[in-house]
């Protein structure tokens, strides 16, 4: 019972200094967007309207206050693990091999697949009551417009997300088991991010990059996330710069085919395994009930399910 409640507490926490994380966020990116404004402001003296419209236009496209951000995000995380975050949380289990990694890669196209249908079903629902989250699936597969927020969506975001949820949080989780870190920390992970239409998404890539932080190494977590952010997300949409977009979708339509087809098939090869795995590393009896007994976790998922309806917008 101890252990259980050790475990609401660790969610607790985490959940707590993911706010945490979020609130400067915010911060800096008011801080930034003062900055932006004295500097048009310096650049268009008397100009009110054409000061607001170029800090509009800038703050639109830049990525600035993200890398910013991130520097205190993993800060925050790595008092909270005591030093360990650069150190044991990073350790190495088995060692990655070829066939394994390119077993994995097929996942991230059933991922979209899987996106894609998730939101086609929400749209669907939402239709119906007059309201439309197609803000919502811009904002979350919208190219890069900037040298900045393209480092930040394509390789430090990546980077600092796989340091605090599968560094900081699938590490603390782990002392109740694999299924456990992996299953918590997939949907924190979800939940961050903000965006309703994300979440699924986000949560059950989460899942993958855990498993594989969990059974091999967290820098292998690292380079799924980095090539599904610059590879399939980024560089499919930069495609379309080059090549007529009727190619480009096609390209990606077949690529998302082929791989949740591969998905499927392994998931029916390795099913007996899969499952033999969730038996070997469940954790104790009741502890999911225990953890969503803290009110920080819910405190953390009623905002960000709060700040996700934000992004809805009125049909038509």
């Amino acid at each position: 019972m101890e252990n259980m409640k050790q475990a609401r507490r660790d969610v607790g926490t985490f959940s707590g200094l993911c706010l945490l994380y979020g609130m400067v966020m915010l911060l800096v990116s008011g801080f930034w967007g003062m900055v932006v404004t004295l500097y048009q402001a310096l650049q268009h003296p008397g100009r009110a309207e054409e000061i607001a419209y170029e800090t509009y236009e800038f703050l639109q496209t830049d990525g600035t206050h993200y890398l910013i951000s991130v520097g205190f995000g993993v800060l925050i995380f790595y008092l909270y693990r005591n030093g360990k975050l650069f150190k044991s949380d990073l350790r190495t289990n088995k060692k990655m091999t070829a066939a394994w990694f390119f077993r994995f890669l097929p996942f991230l196209f059933f991922a979209q697949f899987a996106f894609f249908g998730v939101n086609f079903i929400f749209e669907s629902i939402l239709n119906l009551f007059g309201w439309t989250m197609a803000p919502a699936v811009e904002q979350a597969s919208g190219q890069s417009e900037s040298w900045t927020m393209f480092l930040y969506a394509s390789i430090l975001g990546p980077i600092s997300e796989e340091l605090i949820f599968r560094g900081a949080g699938l590490r603390t989780f782990e002392t109740n088991g694999k299924m456990f870190a992996i299953v918590m920390s997939s949907m924190l992970f979800g939940v961050f991010h903000g965006n309703l239409s994300q979440f699924f998404f986000a949560a059950g890539v989460g899942l993958l990059f855990a498993y594989v932080t969990i059974e091999y190494s967290i820098y292998w977590a690292m380079l799924l996330h980095i090539i599904n952010n610059l590879v399939i997300s980024d560089g499919i949409s930069r495609l379309s710069m080059v090549m007529p977009g009727e190619i480009v979708e096609s390209v990606y339509l077949g690529l998302l085919g082929i791989g949740s087809i591969l998905s499927i098939l392994l998931l029916i090869r390795y099913r007996f395994a899969i499952k033999q795995y969730v038996k070997d590393h469940r954790p104790p009896k009741g502890i999911y009930q225990q953890v969503f007994r803290s009110p920080l976790l819910w405190i953390f998922i009623l905002l960000l399910v709060y700040l996700s309806l934000g992004t809805l917008a009125p049909l038509g």
